[in-house]
């Protein structure tokens, strides 16, 4: 396999150039490939960057309970969520589209008001439903073969891209055994404007952390939306999907995932990206 895709991106690179064929994507025989991706010794680890909701955990409903039981604390029973889509949003974003539903002035001051409000009655929501908390197929596992890869091999990072305000996200792992501390490189829903910030916010964080600017096609979203499709698009990253949470294959390849798997109860197609650039589509 690994021959006859050299052989293939060799031939691209004569007809189109170096240049054209390096920054490409090429598929070949239903595989997605990255010509460039293991050229520089330099840049050549992998960044994985996990979403939390619908990829590492499913919490019952315990976020939005929580939300709307802190809006009713600050606000009064009156205030709506109705028609608040929060799937692949930034907490701060949620809360600034109830806000505006609710005619209610927004600024920093409410918003760090709500967050401590929220964060607190997260604790509850997640201990009295905690039947209803659980964690994705495959995760523990992989993030502990991806913890023995680091020390073996020193070739991935791990990381989290969440919109999750900061201090929701250790309560929500720790409901379904997941330590913060596993992700070196973080980049939470208070620390951006949009989810491509987050992305962006990321690659700087490594940087920092590494000393290198992260080549974007080694840089892995993860996640269950089309936001984190787009977000990974947004900085020509490479987009990695799960349907964990209801999301249809259909839906997902639209918005241009690069690989669309049911779950990651068989990480195959993810430890492809990380050996050799490419991944069997599934």
């Amino acid at each position: 396999m690994r021959r006859l895709l050299a052989t293939a991106v060799s031939a691209v690179r004569v007809i189109v150039g170096r240049r054209t064929a390096d920054t490409a994507v090429a598929r070949i025989r239903g595989a997605v490939y990255c010509p460039n991706m293991f050229e520089s010794t330099n840049n050549n680890k992998a960044l994985l960057l996990f979403d939390i909701d619908g990829t590492l955990l499913l919490t019952g409903g315990a976020g939005m309970r929580a939300m709307a039981a802190a809006g009713r604390r600050l606000f009064g029973d009156a205030f709506k969520w109705d028609g608040i889509a929060p799937g692949g949003s930034l907490d701060p974003l949620i809360l600034a589209d109830a806000l505006k539903l609710n005619g209610v002035e927004d600024d920093d001051d409410l918003h760090t008001t709500f967050r401590d409000h929220y964060v607190e009655l997260l604790q509850h929501e997640l201990t009295v439903s905690r039947d209803r908390v659980r964690i994705m197929p495959g995760i523990l596992d992989l993030l502990a073969a991806l913890r023995r890869r680091v020390e073996t091999h020193d070739d991935v990072v791990i990381g989290m891209l969440t919109g999750n305000y900061a201090a929701a996200v250790p309560h929500k792992l720790d409901a379904v055994g997941i330590d913060l501390e596993w992700f070196t490189i973080t980049a939470f829903g208070d620390e951006g404007a949009t989810r491509p910030d987050l992305v962006a916010l990321a690659m700087r964080k490594y940087e920092q952390a590494h000393g290198q600017t992260p080549h974007p096609r080694r840089v892995i979203v993860i996640g269950d939306t089309h936001k984190d499709v787009h977000c990974a698009k947004a900085h020509g990253c490479f987009a990695f999907a799960v349907t964990t949470s209801g999301r249809s294959r259909e839906e997902l390849e639209q918005a241009g995932a690069d690989i669309v798997v049911d779950d990651l109860s068989d990480p195959t197609p993810l430890w492809q990206l990380i050996d050799t650039g490419v991944a069997d589509r599934v």
